[in-house]
């Protein structure tokens, strides 16, 4: 059976239809979150009593796995994810922090432009730039399109990254469940 998020389409949806770069940030922590969780329940619930009295009180939110780079971690030694992916997902964890403590996260901001290039899938794929230079000049409504078609671009460039996480959280542990 495939492993993937209980709400993945409505994860997706909320990333993809984010107005702002917290809107954003935060929903792809949540997809992330919830792939990760869905990965360590196909783990470890093997058996009713196991996910009964074991398993459920280590995985709530409160419990010892409830923060997800914990989590990461453990599959991470476990041998279910690779550096790669953990690192991946740390960057969007530190990024959600910052949207979750900044009320203006903005994506042209270098600090977050630099950190979501740190992301492989975005490296790799579209690196993400932003220069002042590339607005000097332009009349408010020009700067306005301008603005708006780069948050496009990166919200398009994160759903793509996040979505590529995902799948490869999914598949990396598809023999062990």
């Amino acid at each position: 059976m495939p492993i993937s998020p209980e709400h993945e389409t409505e994860l997706l949806e909320a990333l993809s239809e984010s107005q702002n770069a917290n809107e954003c940030l935060l929903s792809a922590y949540d997809v992330l979150d919830d792939t990760v969780d869905a990965v360590l329940q196909s783990i470890f619930h093997k058996d009713d009593y196991a996910v009964k009295f074991v398993v459920e009180p280590l995985l709530t939110t409160d419990g010892p796995l409830g923060d997800v780079l914990i989590r990461c971690k453990l599959l991470l030694g476990l041998g279910g994810i690779s550096k790669q992916t953990y690192d991946d997902i740390e960057i969007f964890v530190t990024l959600k922090e910052w949207a979750r403590h900044e009320p203006n996260v903005s994506f042209i901001d270098p600090n977050v432009l630099f950190e979501l290039n740190r992301v492989q899938a975005i490296h790799s794929v579209m690196p993400l730039e932003f220069s002042d230079a590339l607005i000097e000049g332009l009349d408010e409504s020009s700067k306005l399109m301008f603005l708006q078609r780069h948050f496009l671009k990166v919200r398009s460039t994160i759903v793509l990254a996040v979505t590529s996480l995902m799948h490869s959280l999914c598949k990396e542990n598809a023999l062990t469940s």
